[in-house]
């Protein structure tokens, strides 16, 4: 009998000290604490999915620092990492951060669906490897193709991300049959309800279980989606995939006797906190500098915006998100403005800080400028609106925004435009009123709506946006925009408008 062992980590996000930095406390998680519970030997790989150098304040202060190696790319190798995959955020600042990342790392790149137009970042489509008992392993790596809806131009100049699923077959063919185990790592999730069975998307962004029911991996390794799975086989393939941030990583050992995979068990392991000392120590002076900026104090606000739960703010509307429209307001010069919450939010204090700011807002997004009428603008609030699930006289949040992954994020603030959900009618026909400076809104009015880049490509099921007018491009970064607003107006006035009414 021979034997496998695969530590696998995805949707690391670039958090790498055993910190959330909401605080300066440490945490049990982390890449420094991850790689530490590592146990390799000759019959053992390390495997990641992407999603590994951007999310974090550290790898956004990466972003605009000096530097030739990048650090995740050194700790990898201290661990011993033996194959990564692209994740969509990998591409976020572009080539030449992401070169720095792959061309210093000595575990292979595998992406089958990523062309590398410059042939200097060695990414390579699958690799065959040969355990030291004898055991022919092949791998395929991939990511999701929505890359190209969500990145921005300029950051894809040098690649081209074609379709997964065709991308990949040609390998598999290649491979299947040839080799003892066959590991796919996906940068994606699933599409279906892993319990029900039932579709939950009719968009290739996470074709996981369609893989599975087409193709006969022994593993398919997952990511994208931040869900805990693990020990469950889906169609013949065991499938696994890790929560985001480094709070959990997956420990699997696979049996092969017999001329077949005979035994596959995986967990998810909690993170205990035990940093690598040499990691730790070697980078520890650009996290000192990292939390020191973090520190920075930018401004002033006359109420404190701490979010409250999510239900509550899309129901009653948000302080807090009024205060990013509003920025997005005063950057772009547009009539209405929408913006979302992250799943996980820290909220201002009075005093803001940097640390606020990198913690409520923590996505590069860019700004898009669109022209919009009453049409477009009641798809939109009719897909916010399906947030909402009304039954019994309960109000709660719809598995719409909760299944196959948690999407708070995918549910809309708007400002400077008061509209109406009548909940207790069918989804799609919630939206009673929307109103513009005092008056209902017509058909034939257009207005300008500034949004982030990720909602201006259509995603989180509001594809119509992609058919309006880009009335203009904003390139510098949210973050970047809301210390900049600072900088502008060191005493706010936070706008305390409620735009939403939710009639129940």
């Amino acid at each position: 009998m021979k034997n496998l062992k695969i530590y696998f980590t995805s949707d690391l996000h670039g958090y790498v000290y055993p910190t959330d930095y909401i605080d300066r406390s440490q945490k049990n998680i982390g890449l420094l604490n991850i790689i530490n519970q590592f146990e390799k030997d000759g019959n053992t790989l390390i495997i990641d999915a992407g999603d590994t150098i951007q999310g974090s304040p550290f790898t956004n202060y990466l972003s605009t620092a000096e530097f030739d190696v990048h650090p995740i790319a050194t700790i990898f190798n201290k661990a011993g990492y033996d194959y990564i995959t692209l994740g969509n955020h990998d591409f976020n600042y572009g080539f030449d951060y992401l070169k720095k990342y792959l061309c210093n790392l000595d575990a292979k790149c595998l992406c089958a669906n990523v062309t590398d137009k410059t042939n200097e970042l060695g990414i390579l489509p699958y690799d065959i490897k040969t355990l030291e008992n004898g055991l022919k392993v092949g791998i395929i790596g991939f990511t999701t193709d929505f890359i190209n809806i969500w990145e921005r131009t300029e950051n894809l100049a040098n690649f081209t991300i074609n379709d997964t699923i065709s991308s990949i077959k040609p390998y598999y063919d290649e491979l299947k049959g040839n080799v003892d185990v066959l590991i796919g790592v996906y940068h994606g999730g699933f599409e279906y309800d892993l319990e029900s069975h039932q579709k939950l998307s009719e968009t290739k962004e996470n074709i996981a279980y369609k893989i599975c029911n087409e193709l006969e991996f022994d593993l398919l390794l997952t990511g994208h989606q931040h869900m805990e799975i693990s020990d469950i086989d889906l169609h013949g393939t065991h499938i696994v995939q890790t929560p985001h941030n480094g709070s959990k990583f997956i420990e699997l050992n696979l049996e092969f006797d017999n001329n077949q995979v005979q035994n596959v068990t995986s967990k998810l392991i909690d993170v205990e906190l035990n940093p690598n000392k040499e990691m730790y120590d070697k980078f520890l002076s650009v996290e000192e500098k990292v939390q020191e900026w973090l520190d920075t104090p930018v401004g002033f606000l006359d109420t404190e915006l701490q979010p409250s739960a999510h239900l509550d703010m899309a129901l009653n509307g948000s302080a807090l998100a009024n205060f990013i429209n509003q920025i997005q307001l005063s950057e772009s010069g547009a009539d209405i403005a929408c913006t979302s919450f992250a799943n996980v939010i820290k909220g201002f204090e009075k005093n803001v800080t940097v640390r606020d700011i990198m913690s409520t807002y923590p996505y590069p997004n860019t700004l898009v400028v669109y022209e919009v009428n009453r049409k477009y603008l009641e798809l939109a609030l009719e897909r916010c609106a399906s947030y909402f699930d009304f039954k019994d006289g309960e109000v709660t949040i719809s598995d719409r925004f909760l299944k196959p992954k948690v999407e708070h994020y995918n549910y809309d603030y708007f400002a400077n435009l008061n509209y109406t959900f009548d909940i207790t009618k069918e989804v799609g026909n919630r939206v009673t009123s929307i109103v513009y400076n005092g008056k209902e809104l017509d058909e034939d009015t257009t207005l300008t709506l500034v949004m982030n880049n990720y909602r201006a490509s259509g995603a989180g099921g509001y594809e119509f946006y992609t058919e309006c007018k880009v009335v203009k491009e904003i390139l510098m970064e949210m973050p970047d925009i809301i210390i900049d607003y600072f900088k502008k107006n060191t005493n706010v006035t936070v706008d305390k408008s409620k735009y939403l009414t939710v009639l129940a």
